[in-house]
């Protein structure tokens, strides 16, 4: 629970908030910070975690089909969902050694138009290359993550494997979200920020096992002027490479290839 006191501060139920004037706690907005960049900070990752995810064991309350934050350690029911906004696209190629080789980082990321043209589907599904490695599609959606009274937080929300049909579906909605001017009639595709957009969880199968994944839905337009303003600036950051995802065998491991069943 989180409470908005009326100088605009965001506190918890256990903190005080010091005794001071907003107009004087403005006038040193960031001072301490200045030689903090993106750099030194991660950007949360938020994944729906597996029966066999760390978090599970770890985190208190923590349960497979839940929506965790990888910095923060928060979990979030993967029936209520949690509601964000989009800042930015990408996909990428990931190339892998298989589990248990080489390093639990990447070999190589590609970028769609880079990616190796001598790529082959081995009997196993995967994307193999001639050194055995192989590639995995990768769609990241750059997000901030709307908590209901407090700041909203930048994050990435990584998808992959059998989670590349609600990426799709995904990324044809934030396409199709036109906006008519009422003065000049004329239609123009929207900021992808300009919707808000709830990500639940729900159970699926085939036959080679069962798994949670992600649900999409629209929501409400965003209306509040200072989130759509960060939003703003969290794509120009994403735009300009200040933010990139870092894929790592802890990251990943509650959505491999090898984990999840295609």
């Amino acid at each position: 629970m989180t409470n908005t006191k009326e100088n605009g501060a965001v506190a918890t139920k256990t903190e005080k908030l010091p005794a001071m004037n907003f107009d004087s706690l403005e006038k040193f907005a960031g001072t301490g910070l200045d030689t903090i960049t993106t750099d030194d900070i991660a950007t949360p990752r938020l994944k729906v975690l597996a029966q066999m995810s760390p978090e599970v064991e770890d985190i208190e309350g923590a349960k497979a089909g839940m929506i965790c934050n990888s910095v923060s350690k928060k979990v979030y029911s993967g029936q209520d969902g949690i509601k964000v906004v989009v800042c930015g696209y990408d996909k990428v190629w990931l190339e892998w050694t298989d589990r248990g080789k080489g390093s639990s980082a990447p070999v190589n990321i590609f970028s769609p138009k880079e990616k190796p043209a001598n790529a082959v589907r081995g009997d196993d599904g995967k994307f193999r290359l001639e050194n055995g490695n192989y590639l995995e599609e990768c769609a990241n959606f750059y997000v901030l993550l709307l908590n209901g009274g407090v700041a909203p937080e930048p994050a990435i929300i990584s998808m992959k494997a059998t989670q590349l049909k609600a990426a799709r579906s995904w990324a044809y909605s934030l396409k199709n979200e036109f906006i008519q001017n009422p003065k000049t009639k004329k239609l123009f595709l929207a900021p992808s920020w300009y919707r808000i957009y709830n990500l639940s969880t729900i159970k699926q199968s085939n036959d080679k096992g069962t798994w949670y994944g992600w649900v999409v839905n629209k929501d409400d337009f965003l209306d509040n002027e200072g989130t759509f303003d960060m939003a703003a600036n969290f794509n120009e950051s994403v735009r300009g490479g200040k933010i990139t995802p870092k894929y790592d065998d802890e990251a990943e491991s509650s959505n491999s290839s090898e984990d999840t069943p295609f």
